[in-house]
C-alpha cells in the first residue's frame, strides 16, 4: 500500500544485514532490555564501510543490476516542505479495509517524495560513499527541519497524519543514520536535524489517545517504535531506545499459537499484507539493537520469537488456506507473488 511504501525496498533487501546469519547469543531476559543502553549512537542499522566493500565485491546479477540502476538524492526530486495544518484523509474510504481513498495519495505526496530522496541518496552513499549524496540529503531535511514539519498536526483532528509521521520519521531517519558521519554534513546540520527529528517523535508519542492500553498496540505501535529506537540511537536518547525495545517484546509477546499476529489477522482481505507490514518495523529495531550489542532475535516471549511471525508470513503465502481460519475473504498480498493491496 502506498501510505506503508517508506522505501525500505533497496535498504531491507540489498542493505540490511540478513538477521537468519546472526550470531546466537543467549536469549536477554526482560531485565536486561530494561538496563539496555546505547552504546554507538554513531552506529546506522548496518555497518556503513563493510557493506560498500561487500558490494563493492559482489557478483550476484541482481546485486549488480540494482548497483547499475541506482538513483540517488542528488537527482531526486526535493521537496518542498508542506506548509500549514497537517491533515491527511484517511486511507480506506470506510473502517479498516477495502476501498482505498485516492485523496489520501495526493496529500501525502511531499512526504512520498522526501522518503524517496533520502532513501535513494542513502542508498547510494552505502555504495559510492559519494560525499555529494551525503550533502544533499543532509541538506534536504535541514530544510524540512527549519520548517518544523511533522509537528502541527493532532491524532484527534487526523489520525493519518499521525500515522504518516511514524512512516516518514522512520524512513528518514533510518537513511540519515547511514549519512550522518560524512564530513559533508556540517555540525550545525547535525544538530539542527537531530533535534528536529527528537521533537517530531517525542510529539508523536505525546499524540497517542490509549499510551497504556497495550491490548490496541498493532503495527502502528511497531512504526513508532521503530522512530523511538532509531532516533533514540542517534541522539543518545536511553530512555526512548529502550521504550523501543519494551515495544518489541510486547509484539512478539502478542503471537498467536501459529506465528500469526492477532490484531493484523482481524485485517480481512489484507490480513497477511498487514503480517508482512507489521514484520517490516520490527525486524529493523532487531537489526538496530544488534547494532548496540543487544540481540532482539533470539528474545523468546511466551514460547515465540520474532522467527515464528517470519514462519507464518512464508508458510500462508505458500498456502493461503492457512489465512482462512482468520479471513475468508481472498488475500491480496503473498511474498511468492506481485500481488498487493491497492495503492
Amino acid at each position: 500500500m502506498k501510505r506503508g511504501r517508506v522505501f525500505f525496498a533497496f535498504l531491507f533487501f540489498l542493505l540490511a544485514v540478513p538477521f537468519a546469519g546472526l550470531a546466537a547469543k543467549d536469549s536477554p531476559d526482560r531485565a536486561q532490555i530494561a538496563q539496555a543502553h546505547i552504546v554507538d549512537p554513531s552506529a546506522s542499522f548496518i555497518d556503513v564501510t563493510a557493506r560498500r566493500a561487500e558490494l563493492g565485491s559482489a557478483t550476484n546479477p541482481r546485486v549488480l543490476l540494482a548497483l547499475k540502476n541506482q538513483h540517488g538524492c542528488t537527482n531526486s526530486e526535493q521537496p518542498d516542505p508542506p506548509v500549514g495544518r497537517m491533515i491527511i484523509p484517511h486511507h480506506y474510504l470506510s473502517g479498516s479495509n477495502g476501498p482505498v481513498n485516492p485523496d489520501e495519495a495526493k496529500a501525502t505526496v511531499p512526504y512520498q517524495k522526501l522518503q524517496q530522496a533520502v532513501t535513494d541518496g542513502a542508498d547510494r552513499y552505502v555504495a559510492t560513499g559519494d560525499h555529494a549524496e551525503a550533502a544533499c540529503v543532509a541538506g534536504l531535511l535541514a530544510r524540512w527541519a527549519a520548517a518544523k514539519t511533522l509537528l502541527d498536526y493532532s491524532y484527534r483532528e487526523s489520525s493519518q497524519a499521525w500515522y504518516q509521521v511514524e512512516w516518514t520519521l522512520s524512513s528518514i531517519s533510518l537513511g540519515f543514520s547511514i549519512v550522518q558521519a560524512d564530513p559533508a554534513v556540517s555540525a550545525e546540520q547535525r544538530k539542527q536535524i537531530l533535534k528536529w527529528m527528537h521533537d517530531v517523535t517525542v510529539y508523536m508519542f505525546d499524540q497517542d489517545p490509549h499510551p497504556e492500553d497495550h491490548a490496541r498496540e498493532n503495527n502502528h505501535a511497531y512504526w513508532r517504535a521503530l522512530c523511538a529506537a532509531s532516533v533514540g540511537i542517534l541522539t543518545d536518547d536511553n530512555k526512548l531506545y529502550r521504550d523501543a525495545l519494551e515495544q518489541y517484546v510486547r509484539a512478539i509477546g502478542q503471537m498467536n499459537p501459529d506465528g500469526s499476529l492477532p490484531l493484523e489477522m482481524a485485517r480481512h482481505e489484507n490480513a497477511l499484507h498487514y503480517q508482512s507490514f507489521a514484520l517490516t518495523p520490527l525486524v529493523m529495531i532487531a537489526e538496530l539493537a544488534h547494532r548496540q550489542g543487544t540481540d532482539l532475535y533470539s528474545m523468546r516471549v511466551n514460547g515465540h520469537t520474532i522467527a515464528d511471525a517470519v514462519d507464518f508470513l512464508v508458510r500462508a503465502s505458500a498456502n493461503l488456506d492457512l489465512m482462512k481460519q482468520y479471513a475468508q475473504e481472498p488475500q491480496t498480498f503473498s511474498v511468492f507473488t506481485d500481488k498487493r493491496p491497492p495503492a
